[in-house]
């Protein structure tokens, strides 16, 4: 089921426009992981870029990885994000409210821009998250 969920992600994100000029895979072994916080590595939140570049705002798409009981506090974007659960359980919610149910795989949200919000990953595993954002990526913690 997470693996479909995935392809449909991306297949949906890619009929609309193409972002390689070649047909490639890319399998679990070779994913590449940029770690978002120097100072935690491997042990904090990473990205794998699907397409795009995080240096750009232009759109992007990537998987977002972290690791169990993870919680990066109140922030915004300044683009809209689009997110589908692939492993783990996560929440997306208002920040200063209550986080609502945990998003399992298959399931998604959609975060307006510049809107202030938290996240939390269940601790009982990591969480996978694919994320498409048109005007792409950036994080601004919120005060």
């Amino acid at each position: 089921m997470t693996r479909l969920v995935f392809a449909f992600a991306c297949i949906s994100l890619f009929a609309a426009r193409s972002y390689a000029d070649h047909s490639s895979t890319t399998t679990q072994d070779q994913a590449k992981w940029i770690p978002l916080d120097a100072k935690a590595g491997a042990k904090g939140p990473q990205v794998s870029i699907v397409f795009g570049d995080l240096a750009k705002k232009a759109p992007i798409g990537f998987l977002f990885k972290t690791p169990p009981g993870f919680r990066p506090g109140p922030h915004t974007h300044s683009s809209d994000d689009y997110a589908v659960i692939v492993s783990g359980r996560m929440h997306n919610f208002p920040a200063g409210k209550d986080m609502g149910p945990a998003l399992a795989p298959g399931e998604r949200w959609h975060q307006i821009a510049n809107e202030v919000h938290d996240n939390y990953c269940e601790p009982d595993a990591e969480c996978v998250v694919y994320v498409y954002m048109p005007n792409g990526f950036d994080f601004k913690p919120a005060k």
